[in-house]
């Protein structure tokens, strides 16, 4: 898909999604201000506020939706010397605001590639400027055949062979750990350029990598697993608690109205109610507290679940990441390969070869996440980027035929 020249939209209306940051403030109330980021979810921790689905809102939408919620809430904070105070919010004294965007991730032909702080309206040219403009093996111009550029080219050479074979066994492993997959066929000789021995290594250090994971994965697999086994006993014992207390309430609701009764036809003494009335609260305290316990419990329950969901997502995206920094990885080594590889043969057979790069061009792609899918799009340098964007530069060739100079 390709995209031209893109006008971007204003600050205000760039949606809230994972990883963007906020700022939640009161008018008045400078010590109740904090910052929050939207989670994985799309949702949003507002500490005493609440928890807020934030995804694919404006600020101001989550603002107002914050506002109403807020309306007629009690908050309670203590001051310096230790003293509760109480606080009444009415809702129109909290502001909502973008305190940060998601960074843009960029990669390829660049000086420095990692990650470049959004601004709005902010193009990819901009992008490559703030990562140090161009760079690529491609763009080297000065080309003398001798004996020690001819070692020099070599040694290049094997250095981004080892470089490529690496990339190779990490593809490999990242792949296999996010499909699950023990038995995925790891690089073979006719894949890479190395001995081998070195494959051989190279596939060793990968495994053990998978190794420790597997055994950091269990490890939190296991914690979650007893941690929600013991929450759920608790609160099979609980449930069977509230049963019992339940039934006792009724009896002693029953047994008081019987009293009352006996006391109306003058056939017990009135002191006797006092007594029937003091167990009846007792216990409709103990259900009470009972219920409460197992109302935090089921909180305890849903946040493990949730905070397990987060685990494996977190665990997917690191992999998808270091997979996909292997792939660049990848890209850069062959092409050096290539590169290379020309200069060889052309000084071995004594013929001209081509220049690197007289006019410099390169092609952007941007991955972008559209409707929760992330999406490979053609752009060019003047398309406006959005938040959270990963851009890919790849320097175009534009050769020129010159002969080698001894």
């Amino acid at each position: 898909m390709a995209l031209g020249l893109i006008s971007g939209p204003a600050d205000a209306d760039y949606k809230l999604e994972p990883g963007d940051q906020i700022r939640v403030s009161l008018t008045g109330l400078e010590g109740l201000s904090f910052d929050a980021i939207v989670d994985a979810h799309g949702n949003v921790n507002l500490k005493w506020l609440g928890h807020f689905e934030a995804k694919g809102l404006l600020a101001d939408e989550l603002e107002n939706l914050v506002r109403l919620d807020a309306a007629g809430k009690i908050v309670k904070q203590y001051n310096q010397n230790g003293e509760i105070y109480i606080i009444q919010l009415d809702g129109d004294e909290i502001e909502v605001a973008r305190n940060g965007y998601r960074p843009i991730i960029i990669g390829g032909d660049v000086a420095r590639t990692g990650q470049i702080d959004f601004r709005p309206a902010i193009t990819a040219r901009e992008a490559v400027a703030l990562a140090g403009g161009v760079r690529s093996m491609l763009l080297a111009d000065d080309v003398t055949v001798d004996p020690i550029q001819l070692m020099r080219w070599q040694t290049t050479y094997g250095q981004a062979a080892l470089q490529h074979a690496q990339a190779m066994a990490q593809v490999w492993r990242t792949t296999s750990e996010l499909r699950q997959n023990l038995d995925m066929v790891a690089p073979t000789l006719d894949q890479v350029s190395v001995s081998n021995t070195v494959l051989e290594e190279l596939i060793a250090e990968q495994l053990r990598i998978r190794t420790v994971n597997q055994e950091n994965e269990a490890g939190e697999r296991e914690f979650f697993e007893d941690a929600e086994e013991q929450a759920l006993q608790r609160i099979e014992i609980l449930q069977e608690q509230k049963t019992e207390l339940a039934k006792a309430l009724v009896s002693d609701e029953e047994e008081e109205k019987r009293v009352i009764d006996m006391i109306e036809r003058g056939l017990t003494a009135g002191n006797r109610l006092a007594d029937t009335r003091r167990t009846t609260v007792l216990s409709a305290t103990r259900l009470l507290e009972v219920e409460e316990d197992l109302a935090a419990t089921n909180l305890v329950l849903t946040r493990l679940r949730r905070d397990r969901e987060y685990y494996e997502q977190e665990r997917s995206l690191r992999l998808l990441q270091q997979r996909r920094d292997a792939h660049l990885a990848l890209r850069d080594a062959s092409l050096q390969m290539d590169t290379i590889a020309k200069y060889l043969a052309g000084a071995a057979s004594e013929i001209g070869t081509e220049s690197l790069i007289s006019d410099i061009d390169y092609a952007v792609t941007i991955f972008r996440v559209v409707e929760g899918e992330l999406q490979e799009l053609r752009a060019d340098k003047m398309t406006q980027l959005l938040p959270g964007d990963s851009v890919e530069i790849s320097v175009q060739q534009v050769t020129q035929q010159t002969q080698l100079t001894e």
